[in-house]
């Protein structure tokens, strides 16, 4: 692989302009870095969305996770756990207390993905005390498989806060943000920020989404930060920081590499899908695009997502943020444009959504049925019923990526595929119609946020409207 020594700052910009116009993102945020500095930021926005600048912060949703992982594996470095122990040992009213503190880093505990209740990332979180007695779920033994789970990453931030005595993310504030720069990120905004929305697919609609406060469920997503700042830790995590001695102090580059080894396949479509490119670490996403190996991290809460990808072989990263639900993308046009790599990849389809307006028009069944179009937020899925009485629920985005639910034990958990494997789908009706799917406590509706149903979290009280 080859890199231009000149930057391409103006087609950089140019491609975060077009992901933006094709999501149709209020804001879309992204900065870059080479050789331990941050080398270009630039925004690009709505017109309406006010004048937000490279300073200003975006919710980063999982990327807090590799952030709570450093200061794991600091207390590893400093002999106060190890991670093959069993995390009851540490925390004895935590879930899974056989899993291992490596198991829970690798989402391979077991544990289920979402926390029992409503919606958390809209409607809020709980207490350490009330989540550990709100029987979240084990579905496999440990090490069995893959499963990606928020409550394990709560679990991890409990352990950083009972070792310490203090909270997460004081730790993470003196012990990661200050030696490394990051004077932007915050659990709340430390500076200027954006406002999150949810984009309606079929309209130039909006509508605000709430900023809940998740307490216990802080460490699975609730940081604010800016792309710089992401960067800034991009670049340390795979040993390209300016200043090596405050980077070691942090964590050293043997660690860093530890986390970054591909310890379990992410494979959301099953034994019978296609191919997969994408692994997990000790809490970091490890991505192999092409020749480009990249470690890092995708976050996504209602109303914003966002992307971080480093170059574990030249140290090159880039991280993009934007304020819209449904998303952008991701960063991989944006590294492929940074390193002159050749064609990168398409951009996002673009305002017309022809697909998700054909299926969106074949409607939702008849009375009783649950076939046909629903919306997690604005973002539209396609339920199906195969021949053995099946429920596939299939988003119309994203590699059209789902999971097959089935009955067991009396109610309907998935049992191929996908990020619902092992979870619950429980339709709720009204007047024998069903109106809305809690999926894992996702909450899917027959049009976006219907305010006639219980949405998590509510709704804005102006609806959707045009901006």
């Amino acid at each position: 692989m080859t890199r231009s020594d000149e930057l391409p700052g103006a087609e950089l910009s140019g491609v975060i302009a077009g992901l933006r116009d094709a999501a149709r993102v209020p804001a879309l945020s992204a900065a870059a870095g080479r050789g331990g500095e941050v080398v270009w930021a630039d925004v690009a926005h709505a017109r309406w969305a006010g004048t937000p600048t490279p300073e200003h912060a975006f919710r980063i949703g999982s990327i807090t996770k590799p952030m709570v992982a450093v200061a794991v594996l600091r207390l590893v470095a400093e002999g106060e756990v190890a991670l093959a122990d069993p995390i009851g040992k540490h925390l004895p009213d935590a879930p899974a207390p056989d899993a291992t503190i490596r198991h829970l880093l690798t989402h391979t505990s077991g544990l289920q993905a979402e926390f029992p209740g409503p919606w958390w990332e809209r409607h809020g979180g709980q207490t350490w005390e009330e989540l550990a007695g709100a029987g979240v779920e084990q579905l496999w033994d440990p090490g069995e498989r893959y499963h990606y789970s928020n409550a394990g990453f709560a679990v991890l931030g409990r352990l950083v806060e009972v070792v310490h005595g203090s909270t997460w993310d004081k730790v993470l504030r003196d012990e990661l943000w200050e030696p490394l720069g990051m004077t932007a990120t915050g659990r709340v905004p430390v500076g200027p920020h954006v406002t999150g929305y949810a984009v309606h697919p079929h309209a130039d609609l909006v509508h605000h989404e709430p900023v809940a406060e998740y307490l216990a469920a802080g460490p699975a997503g609730e940081l604010w930060s800016t792309p710089s700042d992401l960067v800034r830790f991009g670049m340390w995590l795979v040993g390209g920081e300016a200043d090596r001695d405050a980077g070691e102090a942090v964590l050293p580059i043997a660690l860093r590499h530890h986390m970054a080894v591909p310890r379990v396949v992410v494979d959301d479509a099953g034994p019978s899908g296609g191919p997969w490119s994408t692994a997990h670490g000790l809490g970091v996403r490890v991505r192999q695009d092409g020749t480009v190996r990249t470690v890092g991290h995708g976050g996504s809460v209602p109303g914003f997502t966002a992307d971080l990808r480093a170059d574990a072989a030249t140290g090159d990263v880039v991280a993009v943020c934007g304020s819209s639900t449904l998303g952008f993308g991701d960063g991989t046009r944006l590294l492929a444009t940074l390193q002159g790599t050749g064609t990168p990849a398409p951009l996002p389809p673009g305002d017309s959504h022809d697909a998700v307006r054909q299926a969106s028009e074949r409607g939702a069944g008849g009375p009783g049925e649950i076939t046909g179009t629903w919306y997690w937020g604005p973002f539209p899925h396609t339920v199906s019923i195969d021949a053995a009485g099946r429920v596939e629920l299939r988003s119309q985005g994203n590699g059209g990526r789902g999971t097959v639910f089935d009955a067991v034990g009396g109610e309907l958990r998935g049992v191929e595929g996908g990020y619902w494997l092992g979870e619950r789908l429980v339709v709720r009706d009204a007047g024998g119609v069903p109106v809305a799917l809690d999926v894992g406590t996702f909450h899917f509706t027959r049009t976006p946020y219907d305010p006639d149903t219980a949405v998590p979290g509510g709704v804005d009280g102006d609806g959707w409207y045009r901006p």
